[in-house]
């Protein structure tokens, strides 16, 4: 995977850092490309569930999981299953920004993580490509990736979901007690597929994956008003 011009724009926006500073760290961004091809080893695993309404939300094969609330049942109303899927960049990641951290260097560490935040979604991306070529997923549609934390739908979801992929055998991944996971780079999604078009319907700070770390929220503004 390459850094383009979107990649690139999200990482200064993660960082948070102003259009005049711009261009010296869109530099060193770039600089971190090659650092991320050679310490990361990214891992995915997925699975496929049927899904139905629930009086409480929606219901993945009944017995394994409910997903509570109303952002799930909004993505989920047209679809038939379920892809949920994880992701992770590995522990070097963490070894990497452990070393910038020691070695004083603040600013790099900061983009180091915004670099991180950008290119797991990118892993993300790719395993959706890849979902969609699937011949079992021909003619289907998928709607928005969406995730615990975004919306309603609760963080705490993480532990079942943990348990549900079996992500510390399969990525590598731990569900600490906070909810959070190790490493640091690792996301969780969950996919609807649908027999139909499904409108884009992931907008706003109410779904934004980083609306739990997110500076501009806590000053009350948000990414687009800095």
């Amino acid at each position: 995977m390459k850094w383009n011009e979107n990649d690139l724009r999200m990482a200064l926006r993660y960082a948070h850092i102003k259009d005049e500073k711009a261009s010296l760290f869109r530099d060193w961004l770039m600089a971190l490309e090659p650092v991320l091809q050679e310490v990361i080893m990214p891992k995915v695993t997925w699975r496929v569930f049927s899904c139905q309404k629930e009086v409480d939300g929606m219901a993945l094969e009944p017995g394994h999981l409910v997903l509570p609330g109303n952002l799930a049942r909004s993505m989920l109303r047209d679809c038939q299953q379920v892809i949920v899927a994880a992701a992770s960049l590995g522990h070097g990641f963490d070894r990497q920004t452990s070393l910038y951290e020691a070695c004083n260097e603040p600013a790099r560490a900061l983009l180091w993580d915004a670099a991180g935040s950008v290119w797991i979604e990118k892993v993300m991306d790719e395993l959706e490509t890849v979902l969609k070529a699937r011949p079992e997923f021909e003619n289907r549609f998928f709607t928005d990736r969406f995730s615990c934390g975004y919306g309603d739908l609760p963080l705490a979801l993480q532990k079942e979901i943990g348990a549900l992929l079996n992500l510390p055998l399969r990525c590598g991944i731990q569900v600490l007690d906070s909810c959070m996971m190790a490493p640091t780079k690792s996301i969780t999604a969950f996919i609807g597929v649908a027999d139909k078009p499904q409108p884009a319907r992931i907008r706003g700070c109410a779904v934004c994956r980083m609306n739990l770390q997110c500076t501009y929220r806590q000053k009350g503004k948000t990414c687009h008003e800095s």
